[in-house]
C-alpha cells in the first residue's frame, strides 16, 4: 500500500511539473509576435542543425535531388530573391528541386526548402515558381515545422513522464523520428494561411505580381475541386492543407494590401524567362511520365512490360540516375545478375548520391554470396538513407563472414 501510495503521488508531482513546463515555456515567434509553445529553446545554429538531420533522408525517400545545375541555379536565385525580402534574410536558405514526379514542396526548420520537378513543371511563370518558394519560405520564417517539433516533445515528454511515475522505464525520445514527422505531419489551416499572406508579402516585396499567388491558387483549386487530380491529393495537399478559403483569402489580401500592384509593369511574371529555364524538365518529365507506366506494370508484376517501359524511358532520357536504377530493379527480380549491375553501376555513375541503386546493388551482391562486396554498398545506402531493409542484408552480411557483433548491431537495427 505504501509503494502504490508513493506512486500515485509520484505521478502527481510529475503530472504538475510537466503542465508547469507546458503552460509557461512560450516564446515570441519574431515574424508573428505570438506566443508559442517552447519546451526547448533553439538558438538559430540548432534549429539549422534540427533541418538538416531530416533533409538527407526526407530527399532520398522521395527521389534524390534532380540533377541540372543550371536550373538548380536558377531556382535558387528565384529562392533567394524571396529570402532576401522576408523577415528572416540572414539564413542559408537552401532551394533545390528533388526529382520526384508527385506535385510537392516542402520545408524544414533552418531553410532547407525543395521544389519537386513533379509541381515545377505545371507552373507558367517565374511569379508562380516565387509564390511557391514564399509560401515554403513563410513557413520558416514563422517556424511552423519547429512548432510542430515542439508539440510533438511535449506530447513525448509528458508521456515518458507518466511511464516515470508508473514505473517503467525512462525512454529517450530520437531526434530521428521526430525529424520524420516534421514531413509527415503537415500544417494546419491557419499555418497555410499564414504562410500564404507572408509568400504574396515576400514576393511583392522582391517585385514579383502577386497575381502570380493567385494565378497558383487557382491551378491547385482546379486539381483538387475540378478534376480530383490523384497525384496533387497524394502529394501537395495531403500536407498542405487546401480549400476555396484560401484562394479566396489570397485574393483578399491583395486586394487590402496591394491593390496597385497588379496592374503595375514593375511588378514582373517573367514568363518568358521561365519557360526557357524549364524547358529541359518538361521534356525529361515525358520519360518519367513513361517510367510511371513502368511502376504500375512493376506492381501487377508484369515484369517484362515494365522492363520495355523504363527501356523507352532510358531512349529518351539516358543521363537520368533514376531511370537506370528502375531497370536494374527488374533485372535484379529476375535474377538476371549481369544485366542488373550494368543498369545499376550506370546508376550510381551517374548519381552517386542516390540511394537506390547502392541497395539494389548491396542486394544483389548478397544474392551472389559477395557477402564482402555486399557491404559496403548497403553501408552507403544506409549512410544517404537508413532503412530497415538494409540493415537487415547488412545484418545478414556480416553474420555470413563471421562479424558477429556487426550482425546483432544491424539486427537490432531492422526491428
Amino acid at each position: 500500500m505504501e509503494h502504490r501510495s508513493h506512486r500515485g503521488v509520484a505521478v502527481i508531482l510529475v503530472l504538475f511539473v510537466l503542465l508547469a513546463v507546458l503552460a509557461y515555456s512560450c516564446a515570441v515567434n519574431p515574424v508573428t509576435g505570438k506566443s508559442e509553445l517552447s519546451i526547448v529553446s533553439f538558438s538559430e545554429e540548432e534549429e539549422v542543425a534540427l533541418g538538416a538531420k531530416a533533409y538527407t533522408p526526407a530527399v532520398q525517400q522521395q527521389g534524390g535531388f534532380y540533377r541540372d545545375r543550371a536550373l538548380e541555379e536558377y531556382v535558387q536565385s528565384v529562392g533567394m530573391r524571396v529570402a532576401r525580402a522576408s523577415h528572416r534574410p540572414g539564413l542559408n536558405y537552401r532551394y533545390r528541386v528533388l526529382n520526384s514526379s508527385v506535385p510537392n514542396a516542402f520545408a524544414l526548420p533552418g531553410g532547407f526548402i525543395v521544389i519537386n520537378r513533379g509541381l515545377l513543371v505545371h507552373l507558367s511563370s517565374e511569379a508562380e515558381l516565387a509564390a511557391v518558394l514564399g509560401h515554403e519560405t513563410g513557413h520558416v520564417t514563422a517556424k511552423h515545422s519547429l512548432g510542430g517539433y515542439q508539440r510533438a516533445l511535449a506530447a513525448n515528454l509528458l508521456l515518458t513522464g507518466i511511464s516515470v511515475a508508473a514505473g517503467g522505464k525512462t525512454g529517450v525520445m530520437e531526434v530521428s523520428s521526430i525529424t520524420t514527422s516534421l514531413l509527415e505531419n503537415g500544417f494546419s489551416r491557419d499555418q497555410e494561411r499564414e504562410a500564404d499572406w507572408l509568400g504574396i508579402d515576400y514576393m511583392v516585396r522582391s517585385g514579383y505580381n502577386p497575381e502570380g499567388a493567385v494565378r497558383l491558387q487557382e491551378y491547385f483549386y482546379r486539381q483538387l475541386e475540378g478534376g480530383k487530380n490523384p497525384m496533387f491529393v497524394e502529394g501537395l495537399f495531403r500536407t498542405h492543407p487546401f480549400s476555396k478559403e484560401r484562394l479566396d483569402n489570397a485574393r483578399a489580401r491583395i486586394a487590402e494590401r496591394y491593390p496597385d500592384t497588379v496592374r503595375n509593369p514593375n511588378y514582373t511574371f517573367n514568363e518568358t524567362v521561365f519557360l526557357q529555364k524549364t524547358g529541359p524538365i518538361r521534356e525529361v518529365q515525358k520519360a518519367y511520365d513513361i517510367a510511371g507506366e513502368g511502376d504500375k506494370r512493376l506492381k501487377e508484376k508484369r515484369y517484362a512490360d515494365a522492363l520495355d517501359r523504363y527501356r523507352e524511358a532510358v531512349s529518351r532520357q539516358p543521363e537520368q540516375a533514376p531511370l537506370h536504377s528502375s531497370i536494374g530493379r527488374v533485372y535484379l527480380i529476375q535474377k538476371d545478375y549481369p544485366a542488373a549491375e550494368n543498369s545499376l553501376r550506370r546508376s550510381i555513375q551517374l548519381d552517386g548520391e542516390f540511394f537506390e541503386p547502392h541497395f539494389l546493388m548491396g542486394v544483389l551482391r548478397y544474392q551472389q554470396r559477395d557477402y564482402r562486396g555486399a557491404i559496403p554498398e548497403l553501408s552507403r545506402s544506409m549512410d544517404l538513407l537508413p532503412t530497415k531493409q538494409g540493415a537487415a542484408y547488412l545484418s545478414k552480411s556480416y553474420e555470413a563472414i563471421g562479424d558477429k557483433q556487426n550482425a546483432k548491431k544491424y539486427a537490432a537495427m531492422a526491428k
